[in-house]
Parts: structure tokens; C-alpha cells; sequence
């Protein structure tokens, strides 16, 4: 599975049919184009953590704003 298809489809569960997924690009910021709060922020990662079966660190998680931030933190793991 390509890291970005694996966010798209985690984000498509956390916000249900509000959003189409296909739209989500790396430029994608959580935050202003998705609605997401700190809670918000924090369940996704949750859910990617279980996914990629990988752990954001403290420092790359308060870093994180577009999706290609997510990606590139998912890569470096």
C-alpha cells in the first residue's frame, strides 16, 4: 500500500463522508482544509501509528501540519 492511499484511507474513517478523499493531496493541511483539532490530530495519529505499525515521536508530532509532513515522517520510520 502507498503511505498516501494508507492516509487517505485513515482520514476517510475519521471524517466520514464530510470530505472526498480522492481531493487529499500532500499540500492537504489537517488543520485548515480538514478541520482537525489537537484531539482530532492526536486520534489520527493514533489510528496511522496502527496502521504504518510504527510511533510518532513527541517532536515529529507537534511538527506535523499538511499531509506530506505525515508522509514524510511515515517514510523516515
Amino acid at each position: 500500500m502507498e503511505i498516501i492511499e494508507g492516509i487517505r484511507e485513515t482520514l476517510g474513517e475519521s471524517l466520514g463522508e464530510d470530505i472526498d478523499i480522492s481531493s487529499i493531496s500532500p499540500e492537504t493541511d489537517l488543520r485548515d482544509d480538514l478541520g482537525f483539532n489537537s484531539i482530532g490530530l492526536l486520534s489520527m495519529a493514533v489510528s496511522l501509528e496502527e496502521k504504518f505499525d510504527f510511533r510518532f515521536s513527541n517532536e515529529d508530532f507537534v511538527k506535523i501540519r499538511t499531509v506530506g509532513d505525515v508522509i514524510d515522517v511515515i517514510s523516515r520510520k
